[in-house]
């Protein structure tokens, strides 16, 4: 059983050491509200790709739904052998 329902994860652009980009858990919270509120702090000062996600399901996106969409698409495409990518790493 999880203490922290809501999950926040970042998406991690490939680096020139490492041809693989993957989403990352670096936090969870109680509730949605703190989530959401948190992911859009950090959306604000880094410009980065986040998405909120609570059992599987995403509940928000920043910027917007779509980036998150196509970033998902490119994982799949991109490391189409590895679909551990097409889920959150947690």
């Amino acid at each position: 059983m999880r203490t922290h329902p809501y999950s926040v994860y970042i998406f991690q652009y490939p680096s020139p050491g490492n041809d693989e980009g993957h989403w990352y858990k670096p936090y969870q919270a109680f509730s949605q509200d703190d989530a959401i509120y948190l992911a859009n702090l950090i959306h604000k000062d880094s410009k980065a790709v986040i998405k909120v996600v609570r059992y599987g399901n995403t509940l928000a996106s920043f910027p917007e739904k779509e980036t998150v969409e196509g970033v998902e698409r490119y994982i799949a495409r991109r490391w189409p052998h590895n679909q551990l990518f097409n889920k959150p790493r947690g």
